[in-house]
């Protein structure tokens, strides 16, 4: 019988058998992982997802301390002064432009003439105001125990309250006289007044300013207010004024009765006001100090020290600095801002490249107030002497508006951070 020969495709599919005597046993795992920073085995980095941003805090809502009525007044105010507003479709335009004009931060351009000036305050000042007036009318109601609330809860004509105002004046005129009026009611107006504030009327009133002077300060006043700012807006804040302190049109209807009792919101000597152009970071310490005066007072910056910081950092802590040396001990204050306000500066690291950071407005405003000269933005230093002491730092809140509010022009709600500091 022929011998079986075994051919190739009946070989062993993994090679010739294994020399007798070695381990079958399957080869071990090594006893440790390759030098990952050597040679070898490179672990792969794992991608993680990046975390989910983290929700910003809800804003705080302001709360209401203005009436409806009074909210509503001053919406009927602005209308009344600037009837143009019942045609807000028509004046779009217009606002496109001064809106274009102030993110190019060309203020001489947006605010050119008196027309532009107008439709500003007809566009942005009314809620506004709304939302002002009750912040003011919440700080006399929280801090009574402050020098200058005393003077403003008293109403002593014989010692009145002041308050200095960095901003177009619009908002702070109306916000002011409102919240006088919700304080006092010997701020209202008599009867036997004029009975319109009609535009012949606003403009016989405007024939006593010159285009720089301001309205006299009134003796008996019970709230004295300066504004100050680049552009000259006189003849705004005299046309707002003036509403405000003359009766309300009535109707041709109107009985004799109704005639006879009709009175102005506010007394035309409840507050004096002036106007003063001049440009706040220009300005040197003697000439704030003499406008200031000796008294406390209420010192506010009203959506203008964003605008300052982005046209120059070191001139806007300086002139806060001339403010905290004018300022007399328990003065009050008070700066209203969008919230989350940056401004854009170039810093050298180490490496002296020259990058660009964001600072929040906020932390450099403190920085200044505060004396903190060698504290960057971010740092947390405690400081013995202060020349200010902080009462409210309200990074995010929110002015919601009435849903019964009538008004022809554009309204919305205000977002705001606050910040109130009291002079020591």
């Amino acid at each position: 019988m022929r011998k079986y020969q075994r051919q190739a495709q009946s070989q062993p599919k993994h090679g010739p058998p294994s020399v007798s005597g070695a381990s079958k046993a399957p080869i071990a795992p090594p006893s440790r992982r390759p030098d990952e920073r050597g040679s070898g085995i490179t672990k792969k980095s794992v991608k993680r997802p990046p975390p989910p941003p983290t929700p910003a805090p809800a804003a705080k809502v302001q709360q209401q301390i203005i009436p409806d009525s009074l909210q509503q007044l001053i919406l009927d105010i602005f209308r009344e002064t600037f009837p143009q507003v019942d045609d807000f479709e028509a004046l779009k335009p217009a606002l496109r432009e001064i809106k274009d004009d102030l993110d190019r931060r060309d203020l001489q351009r947006a605010f050119a003439t008196e027309e532009h000036k107008e439709n500003y305050t007809i566009r942005w000042s009314p809620s506004q105001a709304l939302a002002f007036s009750n912040i003011l009318a919440w700080i006399a109601k929280e801090y009574k125990d402050n020098e200058w609330t005393k003077r403003f809860n008293a109403g002593d004509e014989h010692n009145p309250s002041s308050v200095f105002c960095f901003g177009r004046g619009a908002v702070e005129l109306l916000a002011l006289s409102t919240t006088l009026k919700n304080s006092h009611v010997s701020a209202s107006g008599k009867p036997g007044q004029p009975q319109t504030a009609n535009e012949h009327g606003i403009d016989a009133a405007l024939d006593s300013l010159t285009i720089s002077d301001q309205r006299p300060t009134l003796e008996n006043a019970l709230l004295s207010v300066c504004l100050v700012d680049t552009i000259d807006w006189t003849e705004v804040i005299s046309k707002l004024h003036y509403s405000y302190t003359t009766p309300r049109p009535l109707s041709k209807y109107a009985s004799a009765k109704a005639r006879a009792s009709n009175a102005s919101p506010l007394s035309p000597q409840a507050l004096s006001w002036k106007f003063t152009q001049l440009s706040a970071l220009e300005s040197s310490i003697g000439e704030l100090s003499s406008m200031v005066g000796p008294d406390p007072t209420l010192i506010t910056l009203f959506s203008t020290l964003n605008e300052m910081y982005s046209t120059s950092i070191s001139k806007t802590s300086a002139f806060l600095r001339k403010i905290t040396a004018a300022a007399p001990k328990g003065s009050l204050l008070l700066i209203v801002d969008k919230p989350g306000a940056c401004v854009e500066a170039t810093s050298t690291s180490n490496s002296t490249e020259a990058e660009k950071r964001q600072y929040p407005i906020h932390l450099l405003m403190y920085r200044a107030l505060l004396h903190r000269e060698n504290i960057k933005p971010g740092e947390v230093k405690e400081q013995e002497e202060t020349a200010w002491e902080k009462l409210v730092e309200e990074e995010n809140s929110i002015f919601r508006l009435d849903k019964g509010l009538v008004f022809p022009g554009c309204l919305e709600n205000i977002k705001f951070q606050m910040h109130l500091l009291q002079r020591l």
